[in-house]
């Protein structure tokens, strides 16, 4: 008997994680995968129209026979969950099995009536690599309380919709299908923070502006993986306009709010990027502000934001130093513990170099000693 996979959730847009998810959990026994956009999330708000995520799902699954997207949630016009919708959704489909990632199956406890969810249908579930022991123990407690759980044999790729969203400002569309991009470009999408995004690439050097985009990247997964629970606005910004003023010509009348000091030292586009921000990019938020005034320093007393950035523009994708993969990996585990080794490897690094060490490093390390 055909067994359909039901894969629901906001596609706040659709990227490419989704599917290969999808295209994996069909070597699970399923026989098609139908995507059920939420017409309602009942614990977050979309930030496009739900026409529009249809729009971008049917151009995402376009060709593919074994593929299918479902409007079901939109049409019963109320906030749904899954408990609710899968009776229906059977009634369609006949046997189904709901497709939900390791996250999900840790937290299903918080779900509405997980144990009548469980009942009502099997579960194909991807694991995920940084929660292990958190997994198996979900996963051996669902399957005491009944529950039919096949679980694929592959890690998904850690991408998430947040960081797709905020990375479009930026005209980078590497995890979402071409066609998507273009409907998105096209109607203007997810452009909250596009002009300021223009303003700053046509301001710095290309290869400054795509270290930005990684930085920002790096800060977004950081925020997540390490749930540092920040705001992912206040993140964005900061990343996105750490190195706002680097390689930029400082007004020589401009000097209150940077330190004499710091004038002409590789540090000085820290402060100056702080006056920019504000000045020319409109920040009034102090935390952002404070946030790109230390990137390069640190200082003592620095909130999670102001450590978030200063690792993330030490550890984005590109960077390639000895022990930067046992840095990501630390960080990951243990947030502090992470921020405390960026700090070392960089003050031992201008040691190692005989750099000048501006007075502030020296504080933060001090401090964080």
């Amino acid at each position: 008997m055909a067994k359909t996979g039901i894969f629901g959730g906001a596609f706040d847009p659709v990227h490419n994680a989704h599917l290969d998810m999808a295209k994996t959990a069909l070597t699970c026994g399923l026989d098609k995968v139908v995507f059920v956009p939420s017409g309602i999330p009942p614990h977050k708000k979309c930030n496009v129209s739900f026409r529009d995520r249809i729009e971008m799902l049917e151009l995402a699954v376009e060709g593919n026979e074994k593929f299918e997207v479902c409007t079901l949630e939109y049409e019963l016009g109320c906030i749904n969950y899954a408990c609710d919708v899968i009776p229906r959704l059977k009634e369609i489909y006949g046997d189904i099995s709901y497709i939900i990632g390791g996250d999900s199956l840790i937290d299903l406890n918080k779900w509405r009536e997980p144990e009548k969810l469980i009942k009502q249908t099997s579960l194909t579930v991807f694991p995920r690599a940084d929660r292990e022991e958190e997994f198996k123990k979900a996963l051996a407690y669902w399957r005491g309380k009944g529950a039919e759980i096949s679980v694929v044999d592959k890690i998904p790729e850690a991408v998430s919709s947040t960081c797709v969203r905020y990375l479009i400002n930026m005209d980078k569309t590497d995890y979402i299908p071409e066609k998507v991009a273009d409907y998105i470009m096209k109607n203007g999408l997810y452009a909250q923070y596009a002009d300021k995004a223009a303003k700053l690439k046509n301001e710095v050097l290309p290869k400054t502006y795509d270290h930005i985009a990684r930085t920002c990247e790096c800060a977004l997964r950081l925020n997540f993986e390490c749930s540092l629970g920040l705001d992912n606005d206040e993140v964005f910004l900061s990343a996105m306009l750490h190195d706002c003023a680097k390689l930029r010509c400082r007004n020589p009348h401009d000097t209150s709010e940077v330190p004499a000091d710091s004038i002409n030292s590789e540090v000085e586009h820290q402060f100056y990027g702080a006056v920019v921000a504000k000045e020319e990019y409109g920040i009034k938020d102090e935390r952002i502000i404070n946030a790109i005034a230390c990137h390069c320093t640190g200082k003592p007393g620095m909130n999670d934001l102001d450590k978030l950035i200063f690792c993330a523009d030490m550890l984005e994708e590109a960077r390639d130093f000895p022990g930067v993969d046992a840095l990501r990996k630390l960080i990951r585990e243990d947030f502090e513990s992470g921020f405390k080794a960026c700090l070392k490897r960089s003050y031992d690094y201008l040691i190692e170099k005989k750099c000048y060490i501006y007075p502030l490093t020296q504080q933060a390390v001090d401090y964080y000693k």
